[in-house]
């Protein structure tokens, strides 16, 4: 059997951190710094005190591994426990949240490292609530399922504020935060609005989907931006398929409006670049091709626009070549090269703008090698572009 529980733990906790810094901004300072009351955390205590828990667990769970004789964790009457918390109206945000980005993958990669075997082992708690635990639980209920926690108590503290006072809110319940993705070295995270899709944009693939490939203007579906989902997340295997597929590819992350833009001047448009898996239900895809429906059931569903960090264009420049490829369960699926997209970055941008009017935030997937093909509950799908980064997905059970 396949060790588990520290690559799950992984994804687990990148997807909490992701999620806790997403919806952290979109904050107005003064909500950051906010107390609800006297006695509750503000949005910052909560940020002070995740950058300080994050490396002390994953401490805590080595010792408890390398030392199972020694006590592990602290009490409630330990003052090292809040002290984090003490005085952080004076912080700098975006130095917090750098930290927790770096804490969070260096505990990340550290979890991915250990096995199951190690993480059973068992260790006694400081915390006679506790007693004694096995690692597991120290990374499962104080390390993972503590950052998620504190998810909630951001939001609570979010409504609470636009409800103060006497005002009455302008919305029927609190709206969500907007999607948004990491970018590569950055606090700051960029928000997604739309997501378009261009099909059929590699020949090889074109031909196995049993399409003769043509060279006629790119044609395009979309994916509502709310189902974004991080690279390195842990997603139920998706409803209503038993023949979900994979199909890896180059994403562009449009960075200044346009509309009707020339072909020679589309990249000025363009922020950045990552790596994407459209995750499609090729069966209902199939059945609503089969009927000439729309088939948006196959394509626009949650959890199914999977996103690596961002890599902003200014870095990299525009790759026009380089080796994608996807890997499931460590063999090889899907391999081309960048230079094979029958209509490259520039023209599907010009193209698309003749019919929209692209705005910041917009995502364009451009299309998939040749390879694609079905995945199972339990798979582990891992990619890479050249030039711009890695992908990683890990398919749970079906909910």
């Amino acid at each position: 059997m396949p060790d588990i529980r520290g690559p799950r733990a992984a994804a687990r906790l990148r997807a909490a951190v992701d999620a806790m810094l997403a919806d952290v901004a979109q904050l107005p300072a003064p909500l950051i710094t906010w107390q609800p009351a006297a006695d509750v955390w503000s949005v910052m205590d909560v940020l002070c005190h995740v950058r300080e828990f994050i490396p002390y667990w994953t401490a805590q769970t080595r010792q408890a591994i390398e030392r199972p004789s020694d006590s592990w964790g602290r009490t409630h009457a330990d003052p090292d426990r809040l002290a984090a918390v003490t005085d952080t109206a004076s912080r700098d945000v975006a130095d917090v949240v750098n930290g927790i980005r770096q804490a969070a993958a260096v505990s990340a990669r550290t979890l991915s490292g250990w096995t199951d075997a190690q993480l059973a082992a068992e260790a006694p708690s400081r915390n006679p609530r506790w007693g004694l635990k096995p690692a597991h639980f120290i990374v499962d209920d104080l390390l993972v399922g503590h950052v998620e926690k504190h998810i909630g108590q951001v939001r609570r503290n979010v409504w609470q504020y636009r409800q103060k006072g006497d005002a009455v809110s302008d919305w029927v319940f609190s709206p969500p935060a907007p999607p948004a993705a990491a970018i590569r070295g950055r606090a700051e995270r960029f928000p997604i609005r739309r997501i378009f899709c261009v099909g059929r944009n590699y020949a090889a693939h074109a031909r196995e989907m049993g399409h003769a490939p043509d060279r006629e203007a790119p044609f395009y579906f979309m994916k509502a931006g709310e189902h974004y989902v991080a690279s390195g997340s842990t997603v139920p295997y998706p409803p209503g398929t038993s023949n979900c597929h994979h199909e890896v590819e180059l994403v562009v992350a449009i960075g200044k409006d346009g509309f009707r833009i020339a072909e020679a001047d589309a990249l000025n448009h363009v922020f950045g670049y990552a790596c994407g898996l459209d995750m499609t239900r090729r069966d209902l895809q199939g059945a609503a091709k089969d009927k000439q429906r729309p088939w948006d059931i196959g394509k626009n569903f949650e959890k199914s626009a999977v996103l690596s960090e961002l890599v902003p264009s200014a870095e990299i420049g525009h790759p026009s070549r380089g080796r994608i490829e996807l890997r499931v369960n460590g063999k090889p699926r899907q391999d081309g090269d960048l230079s094979d997209l029958m209509h490259n970055v520039a023209a599907v941008i010009a193209n698309l703008s003749l019919y929209y009017h692209l705005q910041a935030g917009d995502l364009i997937y451009t299309g998939t090698p040749e390879g694609v093909g079905p995945v199972n509950a339990g798979d582990r799908l891992e990619g890479s572009i050249d030039g711009v980064g890695t992908i990683a997905l890990q398919l749970g059970d079906p909910e």
